[in-house]
């Protein structure tokens, strides 16, 4: 059976098809958030886990083969962001090297500090995924298991499944019944998906709208109508990507 990843990484082969993709990463995470900005790093997290590769190293192998001209200082994901994709949505930095992306006319990113406007963009997490983030760690290690979210306390990582140790900086550490800042462990949890390189995705509850018709595929149907009668006919799109777009906003 083909990869779907593999065929999607062919697919993003332009710097059109990228930012078209990219808008749809960004439509489905800002419509679960309310209308909200959305973290970057989110962004390139979902980029990761669906087409296989980190977002610089599929640019960079583009750049390598000529299919796509991105200088070297441009083939992360804000730098390319900010070059490429001003046209579809606005990109801002608060506080400095925490970047947010938004479709145009949606509210800006929250000021440092803005308790209330974090809340209102917090991510709905698996409650075993809240709670090992939240329960103290007492003389053990606590490994995360990724398969099925869950997670166990243990001297030595357990030897079946995708189990992923969070280190004690991470963790709360609350009595039961104790007030939880949200916002505070939001924060945590980010910052060990980020070091550990799992993808935010895998601990939040997808809660997505009823979807309108999707001006992604419609954006990608007028590209096709503006190519050479030739080229078009005989540009191949795999359905996995089209299913997709027409299932986002």
């Amino acid at each position: 059976m083909t990869d779907l990843r593999t065929e999607l990484a062919d697919t993003l082969c332009s710097i059109e098809s990228i930012k078209i993709y990219l808008a749809g990463l960004v439509s489905a995470a800002s419509d679960n958030r309310g209308g909200e900005p959305v973290r970057l790093t989110y962004v390139g997290g979902e980029f990761a886990k669906n087409v296989g590769v980190p977002f610089e190293k599929h640019v960079t192998a583009l750049a390598d083969s000529a299919r796509i001209a991105v200088p070297k200082a441009r083939r992360k994901l804000a730098p390319f962001v900010q070059t490429f994709c001003d046209d579809i949505f606005t990109i801002s930095e608060n506080p400095p090297g925490v970047f947010f992306v938004a479709r145009p006319g949606t509210r800006e990113a929250p000021p440092p500090g803005a308790v209330g406007s974090r809340m209102q963009s917090a991510l709905r997490f698996h409650r075993a995924a809240w709670a090992a983030f939240i329960r103290p760690l007492e003389g053990k290690k606590r490994f995360l298991n990724l398969d099925r979210i869950g997670f166990t306390d243990s001297a030595e990582r357990p030897p079946e499944g995708n189990w992923r140790e969070i280190d004690e900086r991470f963790i709360l550490g609350l009595a039961p019944g104790a007030p939880v800042d949200g916002v505070e462990l939001q924060e945590r949890i980010e910052k060990w998906t980020q070091e550990s390189q799992v993808p935010i995705s895998r601990l939040v509850i997808d809660n997505k709208p009823p979807r309108e018709p999707s001006r992604q595929l419609e954006l990608l149907l007028e590209i096709i109508d503006g190519l050479p009668a030739p080229l078009a006919a005989s540009w191949a799109i795999p359905a996995a990507v089209l299913k997709h777009l027409r299932d986002i906003r």
